[in-house]
């Protein structure tokens, strides 16, 4: 199988906990409301964090000056999504990590850090995950 196609597998499924945990939340009379914010808050910390990791494993294909500077951007991608994490208010910590999404996508388009099917492919996924965040705070505030 070509590597091209496992990517959009995994990324595509990737947004499924989002949506899934974010309709649980609004899902009217449903138990477990807590435990389903959780989750959402825990997955998109994880998930941007792992995409911080991303630009660090890309930075080694490329010279200074521009690799250091990957390389601290990653860095301050994967604490910024721990700080969005321990935000304390779910809502607060949506809006974090959802701006930390948007953020990222951002760095990546402006820095030319990707080939051009991977960029095309890194936004469809911010796009498809941002209603999914976009439901979660509905949810959550209601």
């Amino acid at each position: 199988m070509h590597t091209r196609y496992v990517m959009f597998a995994l990324g595509y499924s990737g947004l499924l906990p989002f949506y899934a945990t974010a309709l649980w939340l609004c899902w009217p009379g449903n138990a477990g409301r807590a435990l389903a914010a959780s989750v959402f808050v825990v997955y998109g910390t994880v998930i941007l964090a792992f995409l911080g990791g991303t630009l660090w494993g890309y930075a080694v294909t490329v010279s200074p000056p521009e690799k250091y500077r990957r390389l601290v951007v990653s860095n301050l991608a994967a604490l910024f999504a721990a700080v969005a994490g321990l935000a304390g208010s779910a809502l607060l910590a949506c809006l974090l990590l959802a701006a930390g999404q948007l953020a990222l996508l951002s760095y990546e388009r402006a820095h030319g850090d990707v080939r051009g099917w991977y960029l095309r492919f890194r936004t469809r996924l911010v796009l498809g995950v941002l209603p999914a965040h976009g439901l979660f705070a509905w949810g959550v505030s209601r």
